[in-house]
């Protein structure tokens, strides 16, 4: 895994380069392809970070797959409740977090051997086309993390004429 700092310069690089070709001259199909990778570029500096407090930030295991009229999203987050899990969907981009409650009641020096999970799991994952974000479901059964999203409908582009 390519180490935090050496992806923040990457990034910083690619910024300035953008800023320097002047993004009037690129065509709009590639500032998409463009604009995909800055954000997963994003996710790998996120996936190199320790969370909050030092706990060990892990990016879940996910499957990713589109029919006809859904996107469906399958994600692993072993150990996990539905109320230690935050969904959060846009246009083009689905973002999951999910963090075990520390156990309360439990005192430090009390543990002869503690290998209790606290991970923070944590994963951005950039929709292949536009959903109605407001029609999503999920559901986590056994540590599994299921999301069904519709599709938007995409119009097709249209040329008009001046009069």
């Amino acid at each position: 895994m390519i180490a935090s700092e050496e992806l923040k310069k990457l990034q910083k690089r690619m910024d300035r380069l953008m800023e320097e070709l002047g993004l009037a001259r690129i065509e709009s199909k590639y500032l998409e392809e463009m604009e995909r990778m800055r954000r997963r570029l994003g996710e790998l500096m996120e996936e190199a970070e320790v969370g909050r407090d030092g706990e060990e930030m892990i990016e879940p295991l996910a499957d990713v797959q589109e029919t006809d009229g859904e996107i469906i999203v399958i994600m692993d987050l072993p150990g996990m409740d539905k109320e230690d899990v935050d969904i959060a969907l846009s246009s083009d981009e689905l973002s999951v977090v999910a963090q075990r409650k520390t156990e309360t009641g439990m005192e430090e020096g009390s543990f002869h051997q503690r290998e209790g999970s606290y991970r923070r799991f944590e994963r951005t994952i950039s929709l292949p086309t536009g959903v109605k974000a407001d029609e999503a479901h999920a559901k986590l059964e056994s540590g599994v993390l299921k999301i069904n999203i519709p599709k938007a409908v995409v119009t097709t582009r249209k040329r008009i004429t001046i009069d």
